[in-house]
């Protein structure tokens, strides 16, 4: 997946001053030290100045931020990327950690408080994004809810255009929007609650789409030079450019490779190739399972949105691949690639 210059130099500065702030060394409190010594009877007193009082435990210590040199960013980005360079952008390493890859259409819960005790209600989508005839499933979790209804809201309008009220199952409370066509671009889904006596809202976003693809499955995986190739077949409403985004596993359903395609198709039956990388494949064997579709129809144009697709299968293995036929030449990044790798190091040469 090819990045822009300008985001990835400001995502490093932000990610260089975090770290250089959380291992920037801090400045020890100072503390009285009282050592005691032999005294010999003085013929006449002695008088002692005492020390200057030290600083207030209370008082706080003050670390200078580190001064990041925009030759220092550059150095640092230009490390990073040719680090990132040793894999193509089309079959990028995935790992547990990778969150947002791994769950490209994740909901992030919304949680409010109830009272000043501290109790809370936590409200939850399926997924974010979801394609006709999907229905939406929500979710309710929290402690003394009398009630509970769930509303599809045309945010122009401000017409309820579907409602179904929770059922509760132990602690947890669940609802279900039957899908729609043709709902309006703008939408949201509001859960309205009794709790302890009080009425809450809770909004929450969402995409309710029509598709404008759909992925049918894949062709048996072959092997192109270094790369694993999985066909995919794929029907498409309208033509444009597209990309198809898919997470390769082992196994043991443990997170390999990203993968990403980019093909201008036009309108009905076409393919569209996800590669592996040798380099991500490296001591592979037995069957692998990709997963995780996203297709997207790129905006054609400033102002106009990203369209997206849908798949008819949740998950694909590939069987009997022969990972000893694949060269095992490393990757050599492309013309475009390297003239901004070099940019990126002339910058931190100060040229």
């Amino acid at each position: 997946m090819k990045i822009t210059l300008l985001p990835k130099i400001t995502i490093a500065i932000i990610s260089l001053a975090a770290i250089s702030w959380y291992f920037w060394p801090v400045t020890p409190q100072q503390s009285n030290i009282i050592v005691k010594t032999p005294v010999k009877p003085p013929a006449t007193p002695t008088v002692v100045t005492p020390p200057s009082a030290p600083p207030s435990p209370q008082t706080p210590t003050i670390v200078k931020p580190l001064k990041i040199s925009a030759n220092d960013s550059a150095i640092f980005i230009a490390k990073v990327y040719a680090t990132q360079l040793t894999f193509p952008a089309y079959s990028q390493p995935l790992g547990s950690n990778d969150f947002d890859r791994l769950n490209q259409n994740h909901f992030n819960p919304q949680t409010i408080p109830v009272d000043d005790n501290g109790t809370t209600i936590s409200a939850q989508l399926s997924k974010y994004r979801f394609a006709y005839p999907e229905p939406i499933d929500a979710m309710l979790i929290g402690e003394n809810i009398d009630y509970a209804q769930l509303d599809l809201i045309d945010i122009n309008s401000g017409d309820t255009l579907l409602s179904s009220q929770f059922n509760q199952h132990d602690n947890q409370w669940t609802a279900q929007l039957n899908g729609q066509q043709d709902l309006p671009a703008g939408l949201q889904a509001n859960v309205r609650a009794r709790v302890n006596g009080k009425n809450i809202t809770i909004a929450l976003a969402l995409k309710y789409i029509e598709s404008v693809a759909t992925l049918e499955g894949f062709e048996p995986a072959f092997h192109q030079d270094s790369d694993m190739v999985i066909r995919g077949n794929i029907t498409t409403k309208s033509k444009g450019l597209y990309r198809v985004r898919a997470n390769l596993f082992d196994a043991n359903m443990q997170p390999i490779a990203h993968l990403v395609s980019k093909e201008r198709l036009d309108k009905g039956s076409n393919t569209i190739d996800l590669k592996a990388h040798q380099s991500v494949l490296q001591g592979q064997q037995g069957s692998l399972f990709l997963s995780s579709f996203t297709i997207e129809l790129m905006s054609p144009a400033p102002g106009k949105p990203t369209r997206y697709g849908d798949s008819a299968i949740k998950q694909y293995e590939i069987k009997n691949f022969a990972f000893s036929s694949l060269n095992e030449t490393p990757y050599q990044p492309s013309q475009q690639e390297q003239q901004r790798l070099l940019l990126l190091q002339n910058m931190a040469q100060g040229l």
